[in-house]
Parts: structure tokens; sequence; C-alpha cells
């Protein structure tokens, strides 16, 4: 089994819902997935607020079955398919309640903690 990474930064709807989709691929396929959350993609996390592409017309395009990609994200890591990391220096630079966020995710760690969890696989950013 390998290890699929994604970092989003980006703080938009169809970036996460990228993120989100290759995600659930890699799990589907048996490979560990993992999460790793910075910046704008952080913010928007937490306050489960994503910015709308400009070029999309309405949130609902961008739906797994139904549910939105944050719906989509909670029930594969409530069946512990994928492993969400938040990035320790981006809450401190961005103000937020360590504690608050670690409670939405498996852990608040550095980059460097995260890269050494992704083994070496493949890494890709959003």
């Amino acid at each position: 089994m390998a290890t699929f990474s994604a970092v989003l930064y980006s703080s938009t709807l169809d970036k996460f819902y990228e993120a989100v989709a290759f995600l659930a691929a890699a799990r589907a396929r048996g490979d560990t997935a993992l999460l790793f959350l910075r910046g704008p993609a952080l913010s928007a996390f937490t306050q489960d607020r994503w910015d709308m592409p400009p070029a999309f017309a309405s949130e609902s395009v961008f739906h797994f079955d139904g549910k939105t990609p944050m719906e989509f994200l909670k029930d594969l890591h409530g069946h512990g398919k994928i492993r969400l990391y938040a990035c320790s220096a981006w809450v401190r630079l961005l103000g937020l309640d360590n504690a608050a966020v670690a409670a939405r995710v498996d852990a608040v760690i550095g980059l460097v903690a995260f890269l050494s969890q992704s083994q070496g696989g493949p890494v890709l950013s959003f």
C-alpha cells in the first residue's frame, strides 16, 4: 500500500473539490491518503467557507453524489480512510485557536513532520 498526499493551500472550492477527489481515488485503490491544510485553505476549512471560482455559476457543480466536498471529506475521514493535518505554522500565522483546529483534524503538525508522514509517496499541491 502506497501513501498519497495532497497539500491544499488554495481557498477556492474548485481546488478543494479536486483535492478531495484525488484523495478519494487514492483510497479507492487502497492507498493511505493524507491531506495537509495550509494558508487560506486552513482558514476556509476551519470556517467551512470556501471561495467560489468566478467561472462557475453554482456551488452545486462541486458535489459528490449530492454531498458537498466538506461533507464527503468528513465521511471519508469518519471512516478512517483519510488523515487530516493542519500546518502548525499557519495556525499561528492566522491567529487560529490551536485547540479548536486540533479538534477538527488528526493533528496540528509542521511541514517536515507532514513530509515524513508522506513516506516519499506522491504529493500533489492545490
